[in-house]
């Protein structure tokens, strides 16, 4: 090994139900790997833990159907590891592509939980994901005193910063008799979407990956893996530009793949989410210590409540947790928060704005707009603490703001869909924009076709007044043929969320920034310790008949 409730009856029913389908359905699937060769590699692991120390409800696939059931937890990820060690002990890599350092145990213990129960649960290597930037990369530098496992940061410039001495660019290791060249690769949007700080990246991912290739086979690499945090997509485009690279385990697009992916001789899975699944590979060596490619086995591997935690991990958790507040305080507010549906969905709401703005600011795009809906909490919070809960429950559906590009003629469309929708969740709340709705005019109808699509069978004329902000804070009118950078949720772009369809039908270059509304206002909060609504502005206005 490397370093480190109806009635209770039915309730008990239908999850006996659940589970036995969801174990059935699993033995099927996924193959036993017992009898491993002597010869093998075994690489296993998580993306995208977030902090998810717990169990929780988590969503899984069944024959085709998504259920949700009581799954993941720490203690579990580590049953799973160490069965590997055991079917495998002189060529087991247990391993974390990042973003791990998020939600309460990190709030309380910074990394010091976390790390702590990765180190008793065998994780050997750990690659960072953006989110261990979230606090700066000085919280993250001191995370990582609690973290055995050997770190690397391939194309992070850490000379310098506080990750100086920390993370090293590359792991060479000897299992099996073969020589393994382990590399890291980070997301190129370290910056626009965390507080990276004066941590940079040193180059673009392919010319990383090209250099790291290129080294490590120099210095007589049969294998070469690479841990990276970039995307299933950018995964499979490293794999086409970058010979030689035998296998990617990549996180960053919590996506679990079902299947192995190839990509002419590159191997490629990612690992999910909050600790959904564990991911493992078993790889078979020929006699000069090269993959037989053709014979690996990949395993996605699910962690309901029928999987046994592993003691030593289930008892130090319990240790942490004992210690955890009922609720998390972040800061303070001296105003109070109105998320009623009337403030959200009628009027334009100064909790709205707070939000809109703090995004608008971090990704620095020229109009942010997202549905009264999305912002939740149903209830006036009074002045007083801001906690962890109070923050959840307002961004309950934990959306990922997108980044998109449209052209100001399918605005005027989209504002005309919200003046439609007054009253209703659909309502825009905006940054960077201003706009009137006049409720006495004829309001837009759309249709959807049989064919899913969505077409205006009569245009509004409900908005009167639309004016995009200038750098400079002046308002001048909306440009119909300008392309606009816009911010919105994931609902609106990906989901045609309340018939907004504009957003996924010609938005162009969308990018998933993979941050939430509770990430930005945590952000904020610890930074500033007091977070304060303004007063209404004006940038919705609503005229009644």
């Amino acid at each position: 090994m490397l370093k480190g409730n109806r009635t209770m009856k039915k309730r008990l029913l239908i999850s006996f139900v659940i589970v036995s389908a969801l174990l059935a359905f699993w033995a099927g699937c996924s193959s036993s790997s017992s009898g491993i060769e002597s010869r093998t590699i075994t690489l296993i692991g998580t993306s995208d833990l977030q902090g998810k120390l717990e169990p929780e409800m988590q969503e899984y696939e069944v024959n085709g159907s998504k259920t949700e059931i009581m799954g993941g937890g720490i203690s579990r990820i580590a049953t799973q590891f160490r069965k590997a060690m055991e079917e495998n002990p002189q060529g087991t890599i247990i391993a974390s592509n990042g973003d791990d350092l998020m939600g309460r145990y990190f709030h309380v213990f910074k990394g010091e939980a976390i790390y702590s129960l990765f180190d008793r649960s065998g994780y050997a290597i750990y690659a960072p994901g953006n989110h261990e930037f979230d606090k700066g990369p000085e919280v993250f530098a001191k995370a990582l005193d609690y973290l055995d496992s050997d770190v690397i940061c391939t194309d992070l410039a850490i000379e310098g910063t506080p990750l100086q001495g920390k993370c090293a660019p590359s792991k060479i290791i000897s299992l099996q008799g073969a020589k393994i060249g382990i590399f890291s690769l980070m997301t190129e949007d370290l910056h626009l979407i965390t507080s990276a700080g004066d941590v940079k990246l040193n180059a673009p991912n392919t010319e990383t990956a090209g250099r790291m290739v290129a080294s490590l086979r120099e210095e007589g690499c049969d294998i070469v893996i690479a841990l990276t945090h970039i995307g299933l997509d950018q995964d499979k485009e490293i794999a086409q530009k970058v010979p030689g690279i035998d296998v990617i385990f990549g996180g960053h697009s919590h996506r679990a793949n079902k299947d192995l992916i190839r990509v002419g001789d590159t191997l490629i899975f990612n690992g999910g989410e909050q600790g959904s699944y564990v991911v493992r590979i078993d790889l078979p060596l020929d006699e000069m210590h090269r993959i037989r490619k053709s014979e690996v086995k990949y395993q996605r591997i699910p962690l309901p409540e029928s999987v046994k935690e592993e003691e030593a991990v289930e008892a130090l958790l319990q240790t942490y947790k004992s210690q955890l507040p009922a609720t998390v305080v972040l800061g303070k507010t001296t105003v109070e928060w109105d998320l009623t549906e009337e403030a959200l969905r009628q009027n334009e709401s100064n909790v709205a704005d707070l939000i809109n703005d703090l995004l608008k600011e971090k990704f620095q795009v020229d109009i942010v707009m997202n549905n009264g809906g999305a912002f939740r909490g149903k209830k006036i919070y009074p002045p007083g603490n801001i906690t962890d809960t109070m923050l959840h429950e307002i961004d309950e559906f934990e959306n990922n703001a997108y980044i998109l590009e449209i052209e100001g003629k399918y605005l005027k469309q989209i504002f005309e869909h919200s003046a439609a929708l007054y009253g209703r969740g659909g309502l825009m709340q905006v940054s960077g924009i201003r706009y009137t709705i006049d409720l006495s005019k004829k309001a837009q109808i759309i249709t959807q076709e049989k064919d899913g699509s969505w077409t205006i069978s009569q245009p509004g004329e409900r908005v009167t007044k639309i004016e995009v902000q200038s750098p400079d804070g002046s308002f001048v009118s909306l440009d119909e043929s300008k392309s606009y950078q816009l911010l919105s949720n994931a609902y609106l772009v990906n989901h045609n969320g309340d018939g907004y369809f504009w957003f996924k039908k010609y938005g162009e270059n969308p990018k998933n920034t993979y941050t939430t509304f509770y990430t930005v206002m945590v952000d904020y909060v610890e930074k500033h310790k007091v977070m304060n609504p303004k007063p209404l502005d004006g940038r919705l206005k609503i005229i009644h008949p």
